[in-house]
């Protein structure tokens, strides 16, 4: 299924339900409640917001217009927003890997091709981290890993618990390329960052 897109106010917004055109619309007009800053640095923003009493987690990845090389980048990219949003759409929906948490909506801006602003609205879950459940991520990212899709930042702060349930945040859903080697890098920064006794779960390879 492929993301809709339209103009609004100069802005450009991407996203596969309906609803989410006058979400965008809203948050372009600054027609919303903020309620509660998770992240304010010079590289990322992060935030809950509230529209018609729904919540929503809103990101601004600010890399893509401070950084010269990722700004370069971005005039032959899609950008990392809307990467984000169609990978895990597509691996939610034909793969059943309903542990992501979703993303609604991209909402960006470009001049002269390169991106000037982009954000990415998702869904808002009241999980934790809980590191008694690390075999049980660990086992969950070998099944991401079997579908030829790498989490880059594997830690357990980005796979939070939620009623029991785990969900995987912080992460683009991108395919892997030349072999499993994303997929040993993926468990190396587990094993070496936060978990020094795990049992290595792959053979070793070229």
């Amino acid at each position: 299924m492929k993301y809709k897109k339209e103009k609004y106010k100069g802005y450009n917004l991407y996203y596969f339900e309906e609803k989410f055109s006058e979400i965008g619309k809203k948050i372009v007009d600054k027609n919303y409640r903020e309620e509660k800053i998770l992240k304010n640095t010079k590289r990322n923003f992060v935030e809950i917001i509230s529209i018609n009493e729904e919540k929503f987690v809103l990101k601004e990845n600010r890399n893509e217009h401070i950084i010269p090389q990722r700004k370069l980048m971005s005039f032959f990219k899609k950008g990392e927003a809307l990467t984000t949003l169609n990978n895990l759409n597509e691996l939610i929906e034909n793969y059943n890997l309903i542990e992501y948490v979703k993303p609604f909506l991209v909402i960006n801006k470009r001049k002269y091709g390169f991106i000037t602003y982009s954000a990415l609205i998702m869904e808002n879950i009241n999980g934790k981290e809980d590191r008694s459940y690390i075999e049980e991520i660990i086992k969950l990212m070998k099944k991401v890993h079997s579908f030829k899709v790498y989490h880059g930042d594997f830690n357990p702060g980005n796979f939070l618990l939620e009623d029991g349930k785990i969900r995987i945040i912080d992460t683009q859903g991108k395919k892997m390329r030349f072999f499993n080697y994303r997929a040993h890098y993926d468990m190396l920064t587990m094993k070496m960052d936060s978990y020094q006794e795990m049992k290595y779960p792959y053979k070793k390879n070229v």
